[in-house]
């Protein structure tokens, strides 16, 4: 299963896409389900997502080394920089896998059915994210990733 999700700096996912198989591209996927974000947003994206640029939006996005050279040390240093702010979606996705339904193969027919169990588990996620036992910040720049196996 593979999905387009859009979370802030608390995880809170704010966007999920529908559920597809996991064999189509991620850019492929972000451009079929285009988001309209607010201009100036700042959106995080990983290089699957290499080329995609929702109009209005500043795209952050890490440098890719080419084939037999190496990045320069300022886009290393940008790399390095941009890491930890990136990996809040890798928190988001793992946040929603902890429904085990979600991280192992779902066996269940039909569409509907796999995208209601995505819908559940961002639920409980994002439950889970708005706990009042949770300490984060109230408002950061969104990130897009994608959910896949």
């Amino acid at each position: 299963m593979k999905n387009m999700t859009l979370c802030d700096q608390t995880q809170y996912v704010h966007y999920l896409s529908p559920t597809e198989s996991g064999r189509q591209h991620d850019k492929k996927l972000a451009d079929e389900y285009a988001l309209s974000l607010p201009v100036g947003s700042v959106l995080r994206q990983d290089l699957g997502l290499l080329g995609h640029a929702p109009g209005g939006a500043v795209v952050e996005m890490p440098h890719k080394k080419p084939p037999k050279r190496e990045l320069s040390f300022s886009q290393k240093l940008y790399n390095h920089l941009l890491s930890p702010l990136r990996v809040v979606i890798e928190h988001a996705h793992s946040g929603i896998k902890r429904l085990r339904i979600v991280a192992d193969t779902v066996r269940l027919r039909g569409e509907p059915v796999r995208d209601l169990v995505m819908v559940v588990a961002c639920g409980l996620h994002n439950l889970r994210v708005c706990s009042p036992l949770r300490a984060y910040l109230a408002q950061a720049p969104l990130s897009l990733g994608n959910s896949s196996e």
